[in-house]
């Protein structure tokens, strides 16, 4: 029998945690602040936005968006994100990606301080990740997917998990966090062969290849 596991419930409960320890922040007057960076007009990425906006205000975090032309030069982009780096009001940031071709995201990574770095973009806290180390920032949407899995009870040990998507975004860091939870990890991707006959033998099957109904 099969169980659907919504996510909204998981967001509330940690959205009720989370506001606890804003209150406590405020009580020590520490404002905690998160600031979005996006380039041009995507839907998905205005749909994301509205979402965060939301989910912040109801938390007691403030919540900036700093939003630049899609064609903005490399050059620029960087005197405006080292800009956020040294506000000292901002605790953390959030780069919307893919960035646009002209710009290299191999500079970018390493300007995001990585205490800031909530979304895994600084090499610093791909290592801690790599490493099991739980000091540093997980990618969102990797770490949401585990926080789905805890809450419902979903035992991870010695159970074999497969992986659609080998993206630095959600397939890679995910695989390292369920294989931190003794999960046995098959990673699959566009040029996986017999994709089908691996999937099937998933005790736990993730879906994170960015196309939709790849999945039967």
């Amino acid at each position: 029998m099969g169980y659907l596991l919504k996510g909204k419930p998981v967001a509330d409960s940690i959205a009720s945690r989370v506001k606890s320890e804003v209150e406590e922040l405020r009580r020590n007057k520490i404002v905690p602040k998160l600031k979005i960076i996006r380039l041009g007009q995507k839907e998905d990425d205005l749909a994301y936005e509205r979402a965060a906006l939301k989910r912040m205000d109801k938390i007691g975090i403030e919540c900036e968006v700093l939003a630049l032309p899609l064609d903005i030069g490399e050059e620029s982009f960087i005197n405006e994100l080292r800009g956020v780096v040294d506000d000292n009001t901002v605790h953390g940031i959030l780069v919307f990606r893919p960035l646009p071709k002209q710009i290299n995201e191999n500079k970018i990574k390493f300007i995001i301080s990585p205490e800031k770095d909530v979304d895994c973009f600084n090499p610093i806290n791909i290592a801690k990740l790599l490493d099991g180390d739980e000091s540093g920032f997980p990618p969102c949407t990797a770490k949401s997917a585990m926080e789905i899995l805890k809450f419902y009870n979903i035992p991870l040990q010695g159970k074999e998990a497969v992986v659609i998507g080998r993206s630095m975004v959600v397939g890679k860091p995910l695989s390292m966090m369920l294989l931190k939870e003794n999960a046995t990890v098959t990673m699959c991707h566009s040029k996986t062969e017999n994709l089908p006959e691996v999937t099937k033998r998933a005790d736990i099957l993730v879906a994170a290849i960015g196309k939709s109904q790849m999945i039967t």
